[in-house]
């Protein structure tokens, strides 16, 4: 094939021949020309995409002590949550009310004497609600019956509504209050419904409810 191109190319004359190189040689040059314009194409996409990925990690590390901390705090929280699973909320509240007391009267109004918070306190039935639950995969143990499930995990609240049976001053109502919101168990009071006495502003009323609650999770902690 060169053979007989480079012989087809030997027959011609001398004016034919510089035509024909510079034919060649403008193509040559067109080709080169179009492959640096494509070349300087794809190194300024590069550059760009470079300059674009850099302020991506820019913006990726200066959110990213703000993200560690966030994460910390879910993973502080969630540790707190799991030992909570097995809480009794009547023996938290109890202990603290204990040790709280106020000055009894009777229904006249007159004093009868000093009585602690937890001897007047009633605990109504305990009662549990899911707040973000996701389905675990199902496993099968060995020995265990095709059926079994294990149980859902996820974050739960747990509620113990509790009634005064005798008035109570309010300042022994806000000692308790004041002192379940700064345990370490995740307590808190989520309802109160209380009227002052007639006679004495002070004192709520008797049959004044609240609830005190607290959050667990349920499951299998997540790792680092």
């Amino acid at each position: 094939m060169m053979e007989r191109i480079f012989s087809a190319f030997g027959r011609m004359s001398r004016r034919e021949r510089i035509l024909v190189s510079s034919m060649f040689g403008v193509i040559f040059l067109a080709v080169t020309g179009l492959g640096q314009l494509w070349l300087s194409s794809e190194i300024g996409s590069l550059e760009a995409k470079v300059d674009e990925d850099r302020g991506a990690l820019k913006a990726i590390y200066a959110g990213s002590a703000k993200f560690l901390a966030q994460k910390r705090a879910t993973d502080e929280m969630r540790s707190k949550a799991a030992k909570n699973v097995d809480l009794n909320l009547k023996l938290a509240v109890n202990e603290i009310a204990k040790k709280i007391e106020f000055t009894a009267r009777d229904r006249r109004g007159e004093i009868t004497g000093q009585k602690k918070l937890n001897d007047v306190m009633q605990f109504d039935q305990t009662q549990e609600v899911y707040l973000e639950k996701k389905k675990k995969k199902k496993r099968r143990k060995k020995g265990a019956g095709k059926d079994k499930k294990d149980d859902d995990e996820g974050y739960y609240r747990r509620d113990q509504p509790i009634t005064l049976s005798d008035p109570v001053t309010f300042e022994a109502i806000y000692e308790l209050l004041e002192k379940i919101e700064k345990t370490s168990q995740l307590l808190y009071v989520t309802d109160i419904e209380m009227t002052r006495e007639f006679a004495n502003g002070y004192v709520a009323r008797k049959n004044a409810t609240f609830t005190v609650s607290t959050f667990y999770y349920k499951g299998k902690e997540d790792g680092p």
